[in-house]
Parts: C-alpha cells; sequence; structure tokens
C-alpha cells in the first residue's frame, strides 16, 4: 500500500485514449445496492481526453499543485477521516463488505438511450485500462460531486444582452473521491463512503463482534455493552475492530493487564464491569485500536487509529 501506486495511476491517466464516462446514479435497499448507469459522450473529439488530462495534472502536476502532495500515507480503512490519509479497501483479507460486483453490473449494462436529465445522478465515474509496472490494470475513477446542476445567477450573451440560463447543465469537476484498482478500492475522502454503502458494513461488522464478546463472556452487564457498542459513533470504530485483540482478552492475564493499564475494573469473576458507560466505552477503544499504551511515559492513550511502524 503505497503513495507510490497512486501517483502512477493518475500520472499514466493521458496515456489511455479509450476512456468511458458514465453518470452513476445509486440506491441501497435491503437487498442490496442497486447502481444505474447512463453512459454519455462529450464533443469535439479528444474533450474527454481532455478531462483525463486536467485530471492528471490536478494531482500530479505544478498546475494543480500536485494535489497528491497533501497525502502523508496509504492504510487499510479503519473508520478514521484523516485528510491526509488515503484509504484502501482491498479486495481480498477485507473484513468491510463492499458489492463491487452490483457496481461493476451497472457499469456493463449502462444505458445509452434515456435521457441523462431525467435521471439523478449522485456521482459520474470514468473507466479505462492503464499499464502499471509492465501489466495492464482496470482503473474507474470516481467523482462524487453531482454532475447534473442547475446554475444559479448565470447568464449568458445573446445579441448583446444576457439571459438567465435556466436549463440543467453536465458539470463534470476534475476532483477524484476513489480510485478503483482492478478490485481494490482507495479512498481519497470519505464522501465515497454513501456509495459503497459503509454505514450498513461497519455497523454489520460491529453487531457481529458484539456477538463474539457475549460469546466469550468477557463482559458483566453485556446489555449495556451492546448498547454502547452499537450506537452514536462506537459502530464506525468497529471498522478497526481487531479479532485478535478479543482473542487474547478471553485470557483471564490479558485481562488483568488491560484492568491496569486503561482503567477497566474486573469483577469478582474476572469479568470487565461494563456497568458503567465510560467502562464500556474503554473496552471498544481497547478492541478496536484507539487505545494505546505509550512505552515512554507509561501512560494510556487514545489515538485515531494505527499504522504499520516502519523501522
Amino acid at each position: 500500500m503505497s503513495l507510490i501506486l497512486m501517483k502512477k495511476i493518475f500520472e499514466s491517466l493521458p496515456k489511455n485514449q479509450y476512456w468511458s464516462i458514465h453518470l452513476l446514479e445509486y440506491k441501497h435497499l435491503k437487498g442490496g445496492s442497486k447502481y444505474t448507469c447512463r453512459l454519455i459522450e462529450l464533443e469535439p473529439d479528444g474533450r474527454l481526453n481532455k478531462l483525463i488530462q486536467d485530471i492528471s495534472e490536478l494531482y500530479t502536476g505544478e498546475k494543480g499543485k500536485k494535489r497528491l502532495s497533501r497525502y502523508n500515507d496509504v492504510r487499510n480503512y479503519d473508520g478514521t477521516c484523516s485528510g491526509t490519509t488515503i484509504y484502501k479497501i482491498p479486495f481480498e483479507e477485507s473484513d468491510v463488505v463492499v458489492d463491487l460486483d452490483a457496481l461493476f453490473e451497472g457499469i456493463t449494462n449502462s444505458d445509452v438511450e434515456c435521457n441523462p436529465f431525467e435521471i439523478k445522478p449522485q456521482a459520474y465515474i470514468l473507466c479505462g485500462r492503464l499499464l502499471i509496472d509492465g501489466k495492464e490494470h482496470q482503473i474507474k475513477l470516481i467523482s462524487m460531486n453531482s454532475p447534473i446542476t442547475i446554475l444559479k445567477n448565470k447568464f449568458m450573451n445573446k445579441k448583446g444582452k444576457f439571459k438567465e440560463i435556466k436549463e440543467k447543465i453536465l458539470n463534470l469537476r476534475t476532483s477524484i473521491n476513489a480510485v478503483i484498482y482492478d478490485k481494490d478500492i482507495y479512498m481519497l475522502d470519505m464522501s465515497v463512503e454513501p456509495l459503497f454503502n459503509m454505514e450498513r458494513s461497519y455497523k454489520n461488522k460491529c453487531n457481529k463482534a458484539v456477538e463474539r464478546i457475549e460469546h466469550l463472556d468477557i463482559v458483566s452487564d453485556i446489555d449495556t455493552f451492546k448498547s454502547i457498542a452499537t450506537t452514536g459513533h462506537n459502530p464506525r470504530s468497529f471498522a478497526a475492530f481487531s479479532e485478535g485483540k478479543l482473542n487474547l482478552l478471553g485470557n483471564v492475564k490479558s485481562r488483568a493487564v488491560v484492568c491496569q493499564r486503561f482503567g477497566i475494573p474486573l469483577t469478582q469473576d474476572r469479568k470487565f464491569d461494563t456497568t458503567k458507560k465510560e467502562n464500556a466505552d474503554k473496552l471498544v477503544k481497547v478492541l478496536c485500536n484507539k487505545a494505546m499504551w505509550d512505552i515512554i511515559e507509561e501512560n494510556p492513550v487514545e489515538v485515531d487509529g494505527l499504522k504499520t511502524w516502519q523501522r
């Protein structure tokens, strides 16, 4: 997971002359996500490639002040919201469930006949292929700005007078919010969370984790813990839930260490006392990589998220 890959992608965009562009409308239903696309064409010839060039320049060129330079790292999606981090949802080995098949199906079945101004797209997506490190990869760029809009207080010249523009127009911004590299998703900001129904994903993960905690029988008041863990900001934290930490806490000695270092009291039968909200909150932080031990000052600290330490 490297910023170098993102730079290679954005620098290589103009090298591919064959792009398709789709308006994208999405709905999340009980039975799953539905993505509806409308394939569009831009005139004159070459105008789509000019848009691609502008995007590349914005993210890697001097004119766009190299927008990629604002990011410090790439890490797996963990529910945090750092503006200097690109969050990755890997296709393999990820607990975060995203229905990419539904999105790809929507693109494949993109409509070419319906009036584009009669649908309500929330985004647009660019699809192409790039040669990266000698291998061809499918690339999709997603911009979450609504592409169909009505301009306010905008006028055009007509025979010496200015006439108000009342018609809907197509507005394609060059800001990109997500890159799909084959089937790996890279989120450049949090605006794409609704597109991938991330809230549903981390709530499902939260509920499964709470079931595991109940099964391990390590808390004194499961109802209070469940109430705290599944409400407010806590479900989002479970995007970084650590199964390994939970398994360790199945051991009484590990629970004693957590009790001592993070101030979560144990009952006489050596369970975490979760009768109080603050204790349940602390346990969520421990399990979701939001609580760490400062080995220098030997104090507990709360952190936004974790990434691998570079030696």
